[in-house]
């Protein structure tokens, strides 16, 4: 029986959460803030690793437990992982080998010590996996991963090469391969059975919060789930087409113009 009247608000991060600088605005922050001083729970669900969530988990002052890697890893306050899933590294190995190198801008994977790139790009690919506290080490991912990992993901040259990708990634049981909507050539794996939604669930049966009471937030397609699972589902202004088509509202304004801010004080307020 769930007995708590208060309510779980999950921010994806990435274009939702921070804006195009990558920063929490001032009048979310202390919003969010003020929201928790009443007692509501508030998390983030984000396809970021651990390391990258941290700084915006502790900004706001959340003490519930996260969720990283599209809700692969759920971690508590004190960064004890509470739930893991990840990739085998026999899968992996053999997806990436099937194909030349050639038809990858590049590519990557992640363990707990380490970032693997199939070649260097600082200023792009590189830049956005958050290079940061952790190992990296470059060359082709079937080669130099020796464990299982939190995430596989490249970026192809050409659109053509989508259907390869898809037909060998199908053969394997509960795996899927997704598109970014604003990166068409980046793609990444995904198990079918778990995502931010399967995590969710777990964190409501933590603090006995229902569907009801649950408010989520995204902007891209690997928040789908997501939105579907929170009874009120919010996708930001700037957010993709088929997110917008499930969600219950779509806020006034986008991620740069705090978007969060005034969707979330009408909501508490009128």
């Amino acid at each position: 029986m769930f007995i708590n009247q208060k309510f779980l608000i999950v921010f994806d991060l990435d274009g939702t959460l921070l804006t195009s600088k990558k920063t929490i605005s001032k009048k979310t922050k202390e919003y969010i803030k003020y929201l928790i001083s009443q007692g509501h729970f508030v998390t983030m669900a984000s396809g970021r690793p651990i390391r990258a969530i941290k700084p915006f988990y502790e900004e706001i002052g959340s003490s519930l437990p996260f969720i990283g890697y599209n809700g692969s890893i759920i971690v508590n306050k004190d960064y004890d992982i509470l739930f893991e899933k990840k990739y085998k590294k026999e899968i992996v190995k053999n997806i990436f080998s099937h194909f030349s190198t050639s038809i990858f801008d590049n590519e990557q994977a992640e363990d707990k010590d380490t970032l693997y790139f199939l070649r260097e790009d600082k200023n792009g690919f590189e830049q956005f996996f958050h290079s940061y506290g952790i190992n990296v080490k470059y060359g082709p991912i079937e080669e130099n991963i020796k464990e299982d990992v939190y995430s596989a993901l490249f970026t192809l040259k050409d659109e053509k090469y989508k259907k390869m990708i898809y037909d060998l990634v199908s053969t394997y049981e509960d795996l899927g391969v997704r598109y970014w909507f604003d990166a068409e050539l980046s793609g990444e794996l995904f198990f079918y059975s778990i995502n931010k939604s399967t995590a969710i669930d777990r964190v409501q049966k933590m603090y006995n919060i229902d569907r009801a009471h649950t408010i989520s937030f995204g902007d891209a397609d690997n928040d789908i789930d997501m939105i579907k699972k929170a009874g009120i589902g919010f996708v930001m202004k700037n957010g993709s087409p088929s997110l917008k088509q499930v969600a219950t509202y779509v806020t006034e304004y986008d991620n740069d113009h705090d978007g969060i801010y005034y969707a979330l004080k009408e909501f508490f307020e009128r």
